[in-house]
């Protein structure tokens, strides 16, 4: 009996020791949550640059006061800072919200995932066989016509006009997307619709994420959507617009005008007056 109990607490620890090894730490499941969507260690860029050996590339302290606020540091004009936002296209990167150690913990855990530096191939497109249909359907998903699967928000309920910005820095919210796939590509795009991870976004699909299907469709759709909404951006107003509008307003007030003059110099009960003093005569 004592010699079955050792043997099966023998391997009962070695069980819980794989389980424990296989089982993601806290800081990798803060990585994955707060930076993974944007960035990789050692497989090339997705949104963000990647950050294989980042550690080595930047001051420590550099590193912590970036992922606390990339936009202060921005525009207090450091140089390296407004380097990278320049060439990310401008792309604001969100505030993470955590405090100070959990970022010393992710950039040590950066640290330790790093490898020799690679050479990463471009993400495969999932849309390259797309088809007529697939444009439809992504449309009709983002504007609401075909319910998502899963019951979440249509993109169009907060994303409300395909014109010209992409983030606002304030929000953090994703608005006008037309230059979506020009600032993020694919793979940026694709990420975003899979693991929503704006504080809005997120809440909104939190249990009701999008299936395999309709980010494919949705990504057919903001992919073709971008050269005619930009090209109507830059359209401006029809010729004469303005003036027609001013015109015509300059009527109604003449109109107005000249219906309150009528009425001005006479009370509420003038009508009344006048049957009156006809009766007497």
């Amino acid at each position: 009996m004592g010699k079955s109990f050792f043997i099966l607490a023998f391997f009962s620890l070695i069980l819980a020791g794989q389980v424990s090894a296989q089982a993601p730490s806290e800081t990798e499941a803060l990585f994955k949550l707060k930076c993974s969507i944007c960035h990789t260690i050692g497989k090339g860029k997705l949104i963000g640059p990647d950050l294989n050996n980042v550690h080595q590339r930047r001051p420590e302290d550099w590193l912590l006061n970036f992922v606390r606020s990339s936009q202060k540091m921005i525009q207090s004009g450091d140089a390296t800072a407004v380097a990278l936002f320049e060439e990310h296209n401008k792309v604001v990167m969100p505030d993470p919200l955590i405090s100070d150690a959990e970022i010393t913990s992710i950039l040590s855990y950066i640290g330790e995932n790093s490898g020799a530096a690679v050479s990463a191939g471009p993400v495969a497109s999932i849309i390259g066989d797309a088809t007529p249909e697939d444009l439809e359907n992504g449309q009709n998903l983002f504007e609401g016509r075909v319910r998502l699967t899963n019951g979440g928000p249509a993109c169009i309920s907060c994303h409300n006009d395909l014109s010209t910005a992409f983030f606002s820095e304030n929000s953090y919210s994703v608005k006008d997307i037309s230059q979506s796939f020009t600032n993020l590509g694919e793979a940026g795009v694709r990420a975003i619709l899979e693991n929503p991870p704006f504080p809005v976004m997120k809440q909104a699909f939190e249990g009701k994420l999008l299936e395999q299907q309709e980010v494919h469709d949705l990504l057919v759709f903001l992919k073709n959507s971008t050269p005619k909404s930009t090209a109507q951006a830059q359209t401006g107003l029809p010729s004469g617009f303005l003036l027609y509008g001013v015109m015509g307003a300059g009527a109604l007030v003449l109109l107005i005008s000249g219906f309150w003059y009528s009425r001005k110099n006479r009370s509420v009960n003038h009508g009344i007056y006048k049957r009156q003093i006809k009766s007497f005569n």
